[in-house]
């Protein structure tokens, strides 16, 4: 217990991504200058597997009005993503 209104919440996710599709990432381009000499190059291949994270807590402060802070993580190797997020939510 906070000495808050009510008790802290917490939620913890835990997953596993697979891209099924072919991870080869080619782009056909041309110069405006030259649109008849196309090329195609090769991106940086994704990786295939990584996991899902995310943790959120949340308590309300009075009525009606309650705080939130909220990470979200997918980690794959040099592809991994990362989002926190905070605040404050009234309904009334």
């Amino acid at each position: 217990n906070m000495g808050w209104r009510d008790k802290l919440l917490a939620q913890l996710r835990l997953g596993w991504s697979h891209e099924y599709a072919d991870t080869t990432r080619p782009v056909s381009v041309s110069f405006v200058g030259a649109p008849a000499s196309p090329f195609t190059t090769y991106g940086i291949s994704p990786t295939r597997d990584g996991a899902v994270v995310g943790f959120t807590t949340s308590t309300t402060v009075a009525d009606g009005a309650s705080i939130y802070a909220r990470y979200e993580g997918n980690i794959a190797g040099q592809d991994s993503s990362h989002a926190l997020t905070a605040g404050v939510r009234v309904s009334w």
